[in-house]
Parts: C-alpha cells; sequence; structure tokens
C-alpha cells in the first residue's frame, strides 16, 4: 500500500504502520477543509473503491453532530449528485426554527 501518511512515522519501528488514530484524524480533517462525497473523501485517503472504509466514521459522526450532511455534491468520481459532507460547524447548516422568548 503505498500511503503518503507513511512520514507520520519517526520511528523506524513502526514504519509503514497505519493506526485507526491516524485515519480518523486524516478524515476529519479533510472534511473540514473541504465538503466532500463519501466516495471522494475514499478516495483522497488512498481507498479508491473501499468507500466503507470511511462510512462508519461519518455515519458515527453525523450521530454525534460532530459532523453533517450540507447539500448535495457533484461527485468526481461517479459523476452524480451526492451527498456533501463536512466537519467543519462553520458550515452547518443554522437552524430555521423561530427561538422563543
Amino acid at each position: 500500500m503505498n500511503r503518503k501518511t507513511h512520514s507520520l512515522n519517526t520511528n523506524g519501528n513502526s514504519i509503514g504502520k497505519y493506526t485507526k488514530k491516524d485515519f480518523t484524524k486524516e478524515l476529519y480533517s479533510l472534511l473540514y477543509k473541504k465538503p466532500l462525497s463519501r466516495r471522494m473523501v475514499a478516495t483522497e485517503l488512498g481507498f479508491t473503491d473501499q468507500t466503507y472504509m470511511v462510512t462508519q466514521c461519518i455515519s458515527d459522526w453525523i450521530k454525534q453532530g460532530k459532523a453533517m450532511v450540507i447539500g448535495s455534491i457533484k461527485c468526481s468520481r461517479s459523476g452524480r449528485f451526492v451527498e456533501a459532507v463536512t466537519t467543519n460547524p462553520k458550515l452547518f447548516p443554522k437552524s430555521n426554527q423561530l427561538k422563543k422568548n
């Protein structure tokens, strides 16, 4: 597996070791920088046809309020309009419910 994240490991004993913590940090960071589809972010992480590698994390984050679907975008992989997911709270839609005074 040729991954750019190998450079994260400075200890010679752990070269090539890619932990779940590293993976989730990189996934969160990519979705923070810009909204992406699940397939697009999986591709960015090097999982070209393995969307399942990211869907569980994203699903958990959505349930926890750490990520949100903010609309739809045209997926660069499939060419279809799909959900755009972000972890950046500044991009989360504001509630349109009336506030009670």
